[in-house]
């Protein structure tokens, strides 16, 4: 009987370490910060992630990137951190530690006014009217700079900021203050209005030499950088670019010059 139990508790033993390993491996996260116009692209990249690497969770924050930017100057911990610009990853470049390489462009993006479904509103022209209601993010979020840089270019930009009401902390408070009828256009990324259907999208002319250029980087103070390495390449290889072509984005270089 002694033998017995002795066979039982090494049984219940092994079951005891198995289980834990699993635990260990199911608790094994990478930790990623990502502008909000990429939510829809990194929800399903989380999914294909996962699906792949049994074990891994990915943990996604999801805001504009400046807010990003801020926390992780302060020094919140994160493995990657994927910008809308440059600037912003710069200044997360100089306040932390990236690994060696690991920067890199991985998507583009385009601008274009967007309006409500149903409003009369057709030429940018309209941005002039007086009265019309603009919302814009602020100047120190990515895609507020790159529609003031946009406006400029098209000689709008005094117009549009006597109609303006809003400066907004990211493109999803753009497309809110529109959905909910308290403006009545707004300057966002073109793919945005693949989640936005009561939106539509009027484009910029080809003369308009601006396009959001998103980079990432691994922290290599971050929790878990090998596995932020190995989400990045994932992101920026085939499978992960299929997935930024599926929700709109283009690669860095498409459709310039």
């Amino acid at each position: 009987m002694s033998r017995l139990r002795v066979h039982v508790s090494l049984a219940l033993t092994l079951m005891c370490v198995a289980a834990l390993g699993c635990r260990a491996r199911a608790q094994t996260t990478v930790i990623v910060f990502a502008a909000a116009s990429l939510s829809e692209p990194f929800h399903a990249l989380e999914r294909a992630y996962e699906a792949e690497h049994p074990g891994v969770d990915v943990v996604l924050n999801l805001a504009g990137s400046q807010l990003l930017a801020s926390q992780l100057v302060e020094g919140a911990p994160a493995d990657v951190f994927a910008s809308a610009d440059v600037a912003t990853l710069e200044r997360v470049a100089a306040e932390r530690s990236l690994e060696p390489g690991s920067r890199r462009a991985f998507a583009a993006n385009r601008l274009v006014v967007v309006v409500p479904a149903d409003a009369d509103f057709d030429e940018l022209e309209d941005l002039r009217e007086p009265g019309l209601k603009v919302v814009l993010a602020g100047p120190e979020v990515p895609v507020g700079r790159y529609a003031r840089a946009a406006l400029d270019q098209l000689g709008l930009s005094e117009a549009v900021e006597a109609n303006l009401v809003s400066n907004e902390d990211s493109v999803n408070g753009v497309l809110a203050k529109l959905e909910l009828g308290e403006a009545d256009a707004g300057l966002a990324y073109a793919t945005d209005l693949r989640r936005s259907p009561s939106l539509r999208g009027i484009e910029l002319p080809a003369s308009v030499d601006v396009r959001a250029r998103y980079e990432l980087a691994v922290l290599a103070d971050g929790p878990t950088p090998a596995q932020g390495l190995a989400f990045a390449a994932f992101v920026t290889g085939a499978k992960g670019q299929a997935v930024l072509r599926e929700h709109g984005f283009t690669a860095v270089g498409e459709g310039e010059g």
